[in-house]
């Protein structure tokens, strides 16, 4: 078994030669790195049959979610200016939509028809600046997440800013400047910088910590089917708040429990057999 990432570049802020790093040092397994999931995927990087971008790009304009409070999505036939973002997006390294919450199902559906059956050994962990999300029909609307486990793996570096909530201070700050018809970027700065300790940001240099844990989960996911952690410091912990992640992401606290430290262990040895 290996772990084979698959990043975009579209995330200055995330290291994944470090990510990579890390997470063989703690799996003892082979890692490797390739670039984006879909030209990987389709051929040579970036390059692709005319035919083949048209519907990639089609379909990626059809899962994006316009309507965040319905679970079935209105049927609609994209418009030639969103098939041609998407189009952009899958053509220029580095580039992705921004803005735009995904129906991550669907995502997570093409990238694994890609898959052959016979790489399904392989833990496959994709790196993308899209924004995913699922349908909860508990309060009935679309939650964005930090990373969707499957095959593939998908870790959003935009979910792992806007997923977990953040302080609560964070709202309030915009509620006020809207009464106060204060710009919205201006209030965005001046909450970024004094909330800075409290929740990631799009440039921040501890999304490679995060994203470290996402992909230690979906080691665990892969090999057991069991992916997150009850102890709020675990490095598996399924963080629901912005200031839960930092805990256990990137904070001195941030450790692997007993439990997955043993199961971590054990998968050292085995490699290393």
């Amino acid at each position: 078994m290996r772990v084979i990432f698959y990043d975009e570049g579209s995330c200055d802020a995330l290291r994944v030669d470090e990510l990579a790093e890390e997470v063989q040092r703690v799996s003892g397994l082979v890692v490797e790195v390739r670039g984006e999931f879909v030209s990987e995927k389709r051929g040579t990087p970036y390059q692709f049959r005319t035919d083949e971008i048209g519907m990639v790009s089609l379909f990626f304009a059809k899962a994006r979610v316009v309507d965040p409070l319905s679970r079935v999505q209105p049927e609609r036939e994209p418009t030639p200016v969103e098939v041609a973002a998407e189009r952009r997006a899958l053509e220029t390294p580095g580039r992705t939509s921004v803005g735009i919450l995904y129906d991550g199902g669907a995502v997570q559906c093409l990238l694994g028809s890609m898959l052959p059956e016979s790489a399904l050994d392989d833990c496959h962990i994709a790196i993308t600046g899209r924004l995913l999300g699922t349908y909860m029909a508990d309060d009935r609307r679309w939650h964005a997440h930090t990373v969707l486990l499957g095959e593939p793996n998908i870790i959003s570096t935009a979910g792992l800013v806007q997923a977990p909530a953040r302080p609560r201070e964070y709202y309030q700050g915009q509620a006020m400047a809207t009464t106060r018809l204060v710009p919205r970027e201006v209030v965005e700065a001046e909450l970024q910088r004094r909330l800075a300790n409290r929740m990631l940001l799009p440039d921040d240099p501890r999304l490679t910590q995060a994203a470290i844990g996402c992909a230690l989960q979906a080691i665990a996911f892969h090999l057991t089917g069991e992916a997150f952690c009850e102890v709020p410091t675990c490095r598996l912990y399924n963080a629901r708040r912005q200031e839960e992640l930092i805990r256990s992401q990137c904070s001195p606290e941030a450790a692997l429990c007993p439990k997955h430290e043993a199961f971590f262990r054990q998968l050292r040895e085995a490699a290393n057999e």
